[in-house]
C-alpha cells in the first residue's frame, strides 16, 4: 500500500454531530458516576498522574472558530506573555478564535504561523483555570521515547493519550508517534516524561486500500518544537 494522503485533525461541525450519532451519551446515573470519577482523579491528580500527564492536562485548551469547528492547543508562557501554540491549519482562516477550558472563554490573535510547519501560535489574556506550560529550547526526540498529549477529539474534552516515537517521514518534516488521534486533536503538546512540551500533534495517517482511504488512527504526525520555532516565536511578541 502506498500512502495517499494525510488527514488534518480540525474538527468540523458535521464530523462533531455525526460522531455523537455514533457515540451515545451515557444516561444520567452514568455521566453523574463518570463526573464523580474525574472529579477525584483532579483532586488528587498529584498522586495519581506522572508529571507529563498533570503538565498536559492544566495546560490543555480548546480553540474554536467564530463560526464553527475546533482543534486543540497548549497554554504556554513565554517571557511574561500568554499564548496558546497549535497547528496552523487550526488558525488558518482568520486572525482571532475562542481559546475556552471548561470554565473560561477568551478571545485570542494569531500572531505567529510557522513558514515549514503546521504550527502557530495565539495571544490571549492570563488564564485563571489553566497552568502555563513553558517552551524550553530542546534536542530532537529519538525513537521510542514517550510523550503524552491531551486534547478535544471529535465531541470529547480533555482526553489524555500516551505514545511513542516510532519513525520519522521527510516528506512533512515530521516526528512519527504510535498512539492514538482523531478529529479535533490537531494541535495537541506532546510533553516528553520530565514535563517538557516537545511535539505538536498535526495530522493522521490516511492509506490508500482498493481504491478506498483508510485511516491509520494509531500512526500520529506531529512536528517537534525546535530551537529557531522558539527563536522565532520570541521575535513575534
Amino acid at each position: 500500500m502506498k500512502k495517499a494522503f494525510l488527514l488534518t485533525l480540525f474538527a468540523l461541525l458535521t464530523l462533531t454531530a455525526s460522531s455523537v450519532t455514533a457515540h451515545p451519551q451515557p444516561s444520567a446515573s452514568g455521566a453523574e458516576a463518570a463526573s464523580t470519577t474525574a472529579t477525584l482523579i483532579d483532586g488528587t491528580e498529584a498522586v495519581l498522574f506522572s508529571n507529563s500527564q498533570r503538565v498536559s492536562r492544566e495546560s490543555a485548551v480548546k480553540i474554536e472558530g467564530m463560526m464553527g469547528g475546533h482543534g486543540s492547543g497548549t497554554y504556554v508562557e513565554v517571557d511574561n506573555h500568554y499564548l496558546v501554540i497549535t497547528a496552523r491549519h487550526v488558525v488558518d482562516s482568520s486572525e482571532v478564535y475562542y481559546v475556552s477550558t471548561p470554565t473560561e472563554k477568551v478571545v485570542g490573535q494569531v500572531i505567529w504561523k510557522s513558514q515549514t510547519k503546521d504550527m502557530a501560535v495565539l495571544k490571549i489574556p492570563r488564564l485563571t483555570s489553566r497552568t502555563a506550560a513553558s517552551l524550553p529550547r530542546t534536542n530532537e526526540l529519538n525513537i521510542g521515547d514517550e510523550i503524552t498529549y491531551t486534547g478535544y477529539p471529535a465531541d470529547y474534552r480533555l482526553l489524555t493519550t500516551k505514545a511513542r516515537v516510532s519513525g520519522h517521514e521527510g516528506a512533512y518534516n515530521a516526528t512519527l508517534l504510535q498512539g492514538f488521534v482523531w478529529f479535533g486533536y490537531s494541535g495537541s503538546g506532546g510533553f516528553d516524561n520530565s514535563g517538557k512540551l516537545r511535539t505538536i500533534i498535526f495530522a493522521i495517517a490516511a492509506e490508500s486500500y482498493r481504491g478506498q482511504p483508510q485511516l491509520l488512527e494509531t500512526l500520529v504526525y506531529s512536528h517537534e518544537i525546535s530551537k529557531s520555532d522558539v527563536a522565532d516565536i520570541k521575535a513575534a511578541l
